[in-house]
């Protein structure tokens, strides 16, 4: 079978399967090699940036093409139907000749189509970003419902990575918007997707500050030195955020129930940090972090994330003294680590990230184990390119590791993606099902696993 085209740009991030898609594709009863487990009944939804019009090449930036949510039904052992619908906007839904959705928000506020990822909250979902505009109400068949501000409880910017707390349901989440000038802040959104509680974070600067972590005593502030670059703005630069040298690089430690005040600053190294796999509370009393470590970001490539390979490191943080100490492991480039939610805060064994090559080309699935520092790589073949790997448990109280591994896949053969299921235990053994989509899945960003009852 001969590979089929892709297309290409002078911008790595317009080029090949990074590349937008242009129509929006519904099919049913996909075809399936292997056998879904039957116990899989939700849907896998995976966000990411897919710009609707021309763009210039030289200056666009990944991170603000307009999102478009990519969905697979499973249930009863059958691939239902595939849908992808770009997120609406004002912008959108006028290039669709639409009216635009309805806005919980005043007229001016923020109008992006969310595009950096997906989950389920209190029997909803949402598309979610960072930076200032909302989270994005989606149907269960991913039109647009509204832009939404949470029943009136979200203050002004959201995330693009809340984090549910396994024990509480509550989703913790860290905003950044740059009108807040050197400051974020931390929310948490309740089991009814009402925010109850905010804390406001006084900072040195305005970093671009896209996830964060926890423990059942801390949660992670990353004060990071990729910053909001005035100059830059008021220049008409969309993404106006870039590494600055001399901003001391730091992760804070706020007690769960504790003030700004409260913090415990650690300085680091200079790095960034887009995503964590975990962090926990060790014995001794520090905080163990987990996490992608990037040497810098948009110093030198200000179109994507591209500045030198990105590598687990892990972080031991005093939260008495504010000491660091750091130390690589695994230095194979990888990006969108993850682990079994249940686990989220707590110690943990097993990790799961997606290999990536240069400019954030898809590559290999790695399964990590924390505790023998092993790793497994599973590798399908040049054809073959993995995005971001979701776990989902085989049933509630199994054990760890006791599941499925998720992850959408692009096939260069057919130019066309698939979503494959993995037994976790037989990690390199062939997929127990591989859904066959009819449309190309641009390897973007973030997604999960929704369950019926999510």
């Amino acid at each position: 079978m001969s590979i089929q085209s892709l297309p290409q740009s002078s911008n790595p991030y317009l080029s090949g399967n990074l590349a937008p898609v242009d129509v929006e594709t519904t099919a049913f009863d996909l075809a399936v090699t292997g056998r879904i487990p039957t116990d899989l009944n939700g849907r896998y939804l995976r966000n990411g940036p897919n710009p609707m019009s021309d763009v210039n090449p030289d200056n666009h930036h990944w991170f603000i093409g307009d999102g478009m949510v990519h969905g697979i039904r499973l249930r009863d052992g059958k691939a239902e139907w595939y849908r992808n619908r770009w997120v609406r906007s004002e912008s959108v839904a006028k290039a669709l000749g639409e009216s635009a959705p309805p806005s919980d928000w005043p007229a001016g506020h923020a109008d992006f189509a969310a595009n950096t990822n997906v989950i389920g909250h209190a029997g909803k979902t949402f598309a979610c970003v960072e930076g200032g505009s909302p989270p994005v109400e989606l149907g269960f068949e991913l039109g647009t419902i509204r832009a939404s501000n949470f029943a009136g409880t979200l203050p002004q910017a959201f995330s693009a990575h809340p984090k549910r707390d396994p024990h509480t349901g509550e989703l913790h989440v860290m905003a950044y918007w740059f009108g807040w000038g050197n400051q974020v802040q931390y929310l948490i959104v309740d089991t009814k997707g009402k925010v109850r509680r905010t804390v406001d974070i006084d900072l040195p600067g305005s970093p671009m500050l896209h996830d964060i972590a926890f423990t059942k005593k801390y949660v992670l502030v990353f004060d990071l030195p990729c910053v909001f670059n005035l100059e830059l703005a008021m220049g008409g630069e969309r993404f106006p955020y870039r590494w600055d040298n001399s901003y001391q690089a730091r992760i804070g430690l706020l007690p769960r129930e504790g003030s700004a005040s409260d913090i415990t600053w650690c300085a680091i190294d200079p790095c960034y940090i887009f995503h964590p796999m975990n962090a926990y509370d060790a014995a001794d009393g520090t905080v163990v972090l987990d996490a992608v470590r990037h040497n810098k970001m948009f110093a030198s490539e200000t179109r994507g994330p591209n500045e030198g390979a990105p590598t687990l490191d892990q972080w031991i943080l005093n939260p008495i003294t504010g000491a660091a100490h750091h130390h690589c492991l695994d230095d194979r480039p990888m990006e969108f680590p993850r682990v079994d939610e249940r686990l989220m805060g707590s110690d943990y064994r097993f990790g799961y990230g997606a290999g990536v090559r240069g400019d954030f080309i898809q590559d290999v699935l790695i399964k990590h184990d924390l505790t023998f520092a092993t790793s497994e790589v599973r590798n399908d073949g040049m054809h073959f390119g993995y995005g971001e790997p979701v776990f989902v448990p085989r049933f509630d109280n199994a054990s760890e590791d006791d599941g499925w591994v998720m992850a959408l896949r692009h096939n260069l053969a057919t130019n066309l993606s698939e979503l494959v299921i993995i037994e976790s235990r037989a990690f390199t053994a062939e997929p127990v099902a591989i859904v066959h989509l009819p449309a190309r899945v641009p390897n973007g960003f973030h997604g999960n696993w929704i369950p019926l009852n999510q």
